[in-house]
C-alpha cells in the first residue's frame, strides 16, 4: 500500500472503522455490496479491514438505523445482479444516477455531485473530445466510462485499454500505458489529493458538465420502503455534519452550502429520474 494512503487510514480509522454497529434488537442485518478498490470511496487499511468515504457514510447510516451490516465486494455489473436476485440490500456506491442506471435500481438522493472528467499523463492535451484521436484511453471494465467508450472509440479515433479498478486504470495513465482516462470528476479529485509522491501525475482534463447528477445510494427497484429509510438516515447526517465532515477528510476539501453533501433535496430520490417519490419528508433527527 503506497504511504500516502496508508498514512491517512491509520489517522483517520477511528472516524469511520469498516466494521459495522453491532446487530440492536430484532432488525434482519443489511447485505451491502460495494466495489471493490475505488479509493477514495472504497480501500482496505492497514489491517485489511474496509473504510472510504462511502464505507464510512453506510457505517453511520446503519449506526442510526440501528442495523447490523455485513459487507460484500465485487465488480458493480455483480452487484446489480445481486440486488436485482434479492442476495444484496443496500449499494452504497457512489453510483451515478443516471436514467438508465435508474431503471433498474431505486436511488436515495445523491451525497456528492459528478460529472464525467477526462485525466491525462501531465503534459498531454486533452481540451476537446477531437484531442482524443490517436490516443489510448483507459476505463475500467463495466463502468458507464467503458459503455461510453465503446459507443465513441471509432467516431473519435481512440483505443482503449480496459483495466479491473479505478487505482490500476489511474496507474495505466500515470506509468504511460495509457494516454488518458475517463472517470468521474470526485474519484479524480480524490486522486489528485492523495497523489503519490515522485513520478509522473495525473492532470484533470476536459469534462463533460452536460452530465452532472447525483453520486447516490440505490436499493432493489421494489424496495420503496428501505429506500425511504435509507434516505431518512442520510439525510440526518447531512443535518448534523457528517457527511460534510467525511468528504473533507476523503476529498480533500470543505463542501458548500450548494454541495450535495449538505444540500437535501425535496421528496424522495433524484429528481427527475425514474423512481423519485416527491412526497414531503417527516423525518425526526433526534439523537
Amino acid at each position: 500500500m503506497r504511504a500516502w494512503l496508508a498514512a491517512l487510514l491509520l489517522a483517520a480509522a477511528p472516524l469511520h472503522a469498516a466494521p459495522a454497529a453491532s446487530p440492536v434488537g430484532p432488525e434482519p442485518t443489511l447485505r451491502v455490496g460495494f466495489v471493490p478498490s475505488a479509493p477514495p470511496f472504497v480501500v482496505r487499511d492497514p489491517h485489511g479491514n474496509l473504510t472510504g468515504f462511502s464505507v464510512a457514510l453506510f457505517d453511520a447510516i446503519a449506526a442510526r438505523l440501528k442495523r447490523s451490516a455485513v459487507f460484500t465486494e465485487a465488480p458493480l455489473p455483480a452487484l446489480i445482479e445481486q440486488l436485482a436476485a434479492g442476495k444484496l440490500d443496500v449499494l452504497p456506491g457512489p453510483i451515478p444516477a443516471t436514467p438508465d442506471r435508474a431503471a433498474e435500481l431505486l436511488f436515495t438522493e445523491g451525497y456528492v455531485w459528478s460529472e464525467d472528467q477526462f485525466a491525462t499523463r501531465e503534459g498531454t492535451k486533452l481540451a476537446a473530445l477531437a484531442d482524443l484521436r490517436g490516443k489510448r484511453l483507459a476505463v475500467q471494465t463495466g463502468s458507464e466510462y467503458a459503455e461510453w467508450a465503446d459507443r465513441n472509440a471509432a467516431r473519435l479515433g481512440f483505443t482503449i485499454l480496459a483495466e479491473s479498478t479505478v487505482p490500476k486504470v489511474f496507474d495505466a495513465v500515470r506509468l504511460g500505458g495509457a494516454d488518458a482516462t475517463l472517470t468521474d470528476s470526485v474519484a479524480l479529485r480524490g486522486a489528485l489529493t492523495f497523489a503519490p509522491k515522485g513520478g509522473a501525475q495525473l492532470a484533470p482534463a476536459l469534462s463533460l458538465p452536460e452530465t452532472r447528477t447525483h453520486m447516490a445510494m440505490a436499493v432493489g427497484v421494489d424496495e420503496v420502503d428501505l429506500r425511504d429509510e435509507v434516505e431518512d438516515a442520510l439525510r440526518c447526517l447531512k443535518q448534523n455534519g457528517t457527511v460534510a465532515r467525511l468528504s473533507s477528510i476523503w476529498l480533500g476539501a470543505t463542501p458548500g452550502p450548494e454541495d450535495l453533501e449538505n444540500l437535501m433535496t425535496p421528496g424522495y430520490g433524484v429528481p427527475g429520474l425514474s423512481g423519485y417519490d416527491p412526497k414531503p419528508r417527516k423525518v425526526h433527527c433526534g439523537q
